[in-house]
Formats: C-alpha cells, sequence, structure tokens
C-alpha cells in the first residue's frame, strides 16, 4: 500500500466534522459498530494518571482485596506467579483484575510466569544447615534428607552435569561451593563462602552444562490454566535459547510472550532470544547469582538497550523497593535503582514480593509512581539521547512509526494518536520513546490491555468506523471529552486505510483539534 502524509494546516471549519456535543450526535450512535460498543465515548470514565514507564505489580496475598487501590495508584500490568496459589484463588485475581479495571476504565494486562524447571535442594535434619568456609561436602542427587557431610541436590543429571572447577551455588547464592572431585555416589565439593541453607532452597551451576526441559511438563499444564484465564503476557522462567521460545509460542500463539532473562546461557544467547520474544524480563535475581554481581549493572543496561533496538519491550525486575516489604518508605539506593532503570529507557519496573506479601503494597505502587514521575519531568530524562532510527527496514510501518515521531519532535507536538487492530504500529512507536504520549485507539479490548506493557502508551478502547474520516473525527471528540486534549491543539495520527484491516498502517496526519477532517 502506498504511504500517505498529509499536513493538516486549514482552518476553516465544517458543521458536518467540527466537534459536536454528546447529544447533537445521538443520532450518530445508531450506525456505531458493535465492536467497541461498550466504550461508547458519552462516557467520562475516571481517569488514572500514570507516568510512561509502567508498574508490574504482583498479587499475592497481600493484595488480593487491594486490586482497585493498586490501580488506582499506578498499576498498569498485573503479574500472578503460578508456581505458587491454587487455580481457584488464581482464577479469582484474574477476575478482580478485569472488573476492577473495567470499573476504572483503565486497561490492565494480566502477565502470567510459567514456573519453569525448578533445581531445588533436597531437605536438612532440623531443616537447616549452617556452611562453614573449607568444610567438604558430598553432592549427591535427590530429594531426600542429608546425613551429616551429604547435602541433596533435587535436579535429574544435576551431579552428572558438574566437572571439577564447577561453582555450585546454594540457597539462591547464599552459599558457594567448589566441585574438587568424583566420590562414590556423587561429588565432592568445598565451601568457598560461608552461609545457611535450608530445605528446598534455589540451586545455581552456573559453569555447568545442564540441560534443561522447556517447557517443563508443569509448565504445559500452567500455559493451558494461562489461556483459560484470557492472559495477556506469559513470562517464561529460565529462558536459554530461542528454540525455548518457539515451543511455548506453538501452545500459546494468541498470547504474548516474555522472556526472563536470569541465566548466563540467556545473556549469551540475546539477540537470537530477542528476536523470538515479544518482550524480556530483566530478572536480576536469579541472573544476580548466575552472574559476578558487579557486573549486574552493566548487564542491565546493555540488555535494556539490545532490547531497545530489536523492537522488545522490557521489564526491569527483582528487588527495586525490597526495603518496602516491611518499611512504609524505601532506602535511598533503591530510589536511585529505580530511577536509573528508567533512564535506562525501560518499559516498565516491577514490583514482586513488595505487593505480593509486603504491608505496604498500594504504598509500594505509588512510590514507585512519584519516581517515574520526577524522572521524566527531569532535564536530564529530556536529554536523552533520541533512539536510532530503523533506516534499513522495508516495512511500512515502520516507516511511518519514524516519520510520526520525527513530525511530532520537528513540530513540537507532544500527543501521538495511533488507530490499531493489534497493537502492532504503537509498539513501533513506543520504541523511539518520543517526547509525546502515544494514544493507542483500539476496538479490540486484548491489544488494550497488553499495549499497557508499553512505555509512553496509553491504550483506549475504541470503536470500529467505517471510514478514515470518521475515525478522525470521532477520536477528535473523545480526546476532547475526556480531558485527553484541548480543542485548537495540534495532534500527529497515524492510522491504517482501509481501517479495521491489520498491518494495513499507511496513513499520517497532522491535525488541528476542531478543523475540517478532510483527507482530500
Amino acid at each position: 500500500m502506498n504511504a500517505q502524509c498529509v499536513i493538516q494546516q486549514e482552518n476553516t471549519t465544517d458543521s458536518d466534522f467540527t466537534l459536536q456535543t454528546t447529544r447533537a450526535r445521538e443520532t450518530e450512535r445508531e450506525k456505531e459498530p458493535e465492536t467497541g460498543a461498550e466504550f461508547r465515548m458519552s462516557e467520562s470514565p475516571k481517569v488514572v494518571r500514570r507516568p510512561h514507564t509502567k508498574i508490574v505489580a504482583t498479587l499475592g496475598p497481600a493484595s488480593v482485596d487491594l486490586v482497585g487501590e493498586l490501580i488506582e495508584a499506578g498499576m498498569s500490568v498485573a503479574r500472578i506467579n503460578l508456581s505458587h496459589g491454587d487455580p481457584d484463588d488464581i482464577r479469582h485475581l484474574v477476575s478482580l483484575v478485569r472488573s476492577e479495571s473495567k470499573a476504572r476504565r483503565s486497561a490492565v494486562a494480566v502477565l502470567c510466569d510459567l514456573p519453569g524447571p525448578k533445581m531445588r535442594l533436597g531437605r536438612f535434619l532440623g531443616g537447616v544447615l549452617d556452611l562453614s568456609v573449607d568444610e567438604v561436602y558430598l553432592l549427591r542427587e535427590g530429594g531426600e534428607e542429608a546425613v551429616e557431610g551429604e547435602i541433596y541436590l533435587d535436579c535429574k543429571e544435576a551431579v552428572g552435569a558438574m566437572r571439577t572447577g564447577d561453582r555450585v551455588l546454594l540457597a539462591d547464592g547464599a552459599a558457594e561451593l567448589i566441585v574438587t572431585g568424583l566420590a562414590d555416589g556423587g561429588l565432592n565439593a568445598k565451601v568457598t563462602r560461608a552461609g545457611q541453607i535450608a530445605d528446598r532452597k534455589g540451586i545455581h551451576m552456573p559453569d555447568s552444562e545442564i540441560s534443561y526441559e522447556l517447557p517443563t511438563a508443569r509448565d504445559r499444564e500452567c500455559i493451558e490454566f494461562a489461556k483459560e484465564l484470557g492472559a495477556d503476557l506469559i513470562g517464561v522462567s529460565f529462558v536459554g535459547t530461542s528454540d525455548d521460545l518457539v515451543r511455548i509460542r506453538a501452545l500459546a500463539p494468541e498470547q504474548l510472550i516474555v522472556a526472563k532473562i536470569e541465566r548466563r546461557l540467556a545473556v549469551e544467547n540475546l539477540e537470537e532470544i530477542l528476536a523470538q520474544a515479544d518482550g524480556v524480563m530483566i530478572a536480576r535475581g536469579d541472573l544476580g547469582v548466575e552472574m559476578d554481581l558487579e557486573l549486574l549493572p552493566m548487564l542491565q543496561k546493555d540488555m535494556l538497550a539490545a532490547a531497545l533496538r530489536s523492537g522488545c519491550f522490557t521489564i526491569t525486575a527483582t528487588e527495586m523497593l525490597e526495603s518496602m516489604i516491611t518499611s512504609s518508605r524505601p532506602t535511598r539506593a533503591e530510589v536511585t535503582d529505580v530511577a536509573n532503570a528508567i533512564f535506562d529507557r525501560t518499559d516498565g519496573v516491577m514490583l514482586s514480593a513488595e505487593t505480593a506479601m509486603g504491608d505496604y503494597p498500594v504504598e509500594a505502587v505509588s512510590t514507585m509512581r512519584r519516581i517515574a514521575t520526577a524522572v521524566e519531568r527531569s532535564d536530564r530524562y529530556r536529554a536523552l539521547p533520541t533512539v536510532e532510527f530503523i533506516t534499513n527496514s522495508s516495512d511500512t510501518a515502520d516507516a511511518i512509526a519514524m516519520a510520526a515521531v520525527q513530525c511530532a519532535g520537528m513540530l513540537g507536538v507532544d500527543k501521538i494518536v495511533c488507530f490499531t487492530e493489534t497493537g502492532n504500529t504503537v509498539r513501533l512507536l513506543s520504541r523511539y520513546r518520543p517526547d509525546a504520549e502515544i494514544f493507542g485507539l483500539t476496538p479490540r479490548i486484548e491489544s488494550a490491555r497488553w499495549m499497557t506493557a508499553l512505555s509512553h502508551v496509553r491504550p483506549v478502547p475504541f470503536a470500529r468506523w467505517s471510514s478514515l474520516e470518521e475515525m478522525l473525527h470521532e477520536a477528535s471528540i473523545m480526546m476532547v471529552e475526556r480531558g485527553y486534549a484541548t480543542e485548537g491543539e495540534q495532534i500527529v495520527f497515524v492510522a491504517g486505510v482501509p481501517p479495521g484491516v491489520a498491518k494495513s498502517t499507511n496513513v499520517i496526519k497532522v491535525h488541528r483539534i476542531g478543523d475540517l477532517v478532510r483527507l482530500h
């Protein structure tokens, strides 16, 4: 299709296409298609003001009765860990997210995390074991209770995958051992970092070539459950290669896939993973165990930059406001950590135990929102280098997105309105991190939900119209009625002809609200 760029500068008006009151337009409502009718523009929704950076909040026992308050505080994505919780409790959580977001006219995505392969310790007499430096233990495979001098690793093929000199990190890094050699029934390993370990805590073997089954049998069950729940995003744990994502996408073709980067292997294969994923989560907890801690800040910056170049959306996660599990205020270091991730242009920042089990879940979301808002209003944020434009793509939508962002920047326009079926063009616009806010107008509530994960994007459910002129006219009215724009304000519109067809984005129009809507 040929792209059009229509620069609207006229000051003329026309009674058929100028702004009208809602009452004067009631007859037009009779022609409105059924798709999207539940989001009639005559409604006056409660607008939840959010920063460009999205807040992902993990739901759990502490937040089950606070979902509505979390949305009002700034939650854009509700994360549910399928490793925990009764299925009926999880169904209830998803139902709450849907009902509370609908009541507030605010789209909220549901992200369901798969359990992934879990390597765990066995058990100990009394439940815990204190390790001292230079002690030697026999590592054995299984989940039994260990006798004195032994440690069980409940992971198939764990012992066979390790070699002399390989590190074994126990209890998520609380203690470290080095394999010293073979022993009868297992491996000998010497403690190099002391610490306390406990029953069923996690194991990491960063130097060993251990093969994971991904998706696991449990993952497959959870994928079907996530589809039943209507999850918008599926988080894939312990990704190693792009093949892992290919297998999972075949099982859940309608859901967007978020690859959790938490293994050394995933870092090494990042580019191929980015090519297969819709988004990535920088899961700093497990990643900080597998990689040297001092490398983690650079890895975060490099991975966020690589994801931005690729067009994948990003979530930065783990211990962002950890102290707020028990405190009503974060530490200064945590505030700086969140701010730095936003300066690194992450799409979203995530809360885990802070909202799932903490004492101050709503305060944690509010704190994160305030940090993001302050950063985005700063001169330093506005002075960040422009994201490199894609110049070697032959895709029309890429070209339109690039041109729309450039146009908005040159004209000083602070709102880009994009009509979209799937959300793909909005994703391309978001990638460039424009100074403007991007309004993603869609008749598909599924698209509105997942777009909440994108930086700089405000998803707006919007009825499908039969002509581009009608779409522009109705969108102009909606923007004014909802307080998003004022009459006389200039806006960049991005759309496709014919309307309602996926992957048809081919029009940019600079339009002043209240002026004649004319494309020819």
